[in-house]
């Protein structure tokens, strides 16, 4: 198994996809995501990511239903 970003925190792998171009607002952390792609922004794995940008200093482009 490869796992090249075990090591990583959530704002370095943001900060890796930043330097990549990759386009947030077309991606979510939740498990099971809302209809018409919003995430809800109080879960685990949204408040997770939602720490992330903000330690990476990098707006999140995503939706959310909250925040």
């Amino acid at each position: 198994m490869y796992t090249p970003f075990i090591a990583f925190t959530t704002a370095q792998i943001i900060l890796r996809g930043n330097a990549l171009r990759v386009d947030y607002g077309l991606t979510l952390s939740r498990y099971a995501p809302l209809p018409f792609l919003d995430a809800c922004g109080s879960c685990a794995p949204c408040q997770l990511r939602l720490k992330g940008f903000r330690e990476a200093g990098v707006q999140d482009t995503a939706r959310y239903l909250v925040g």
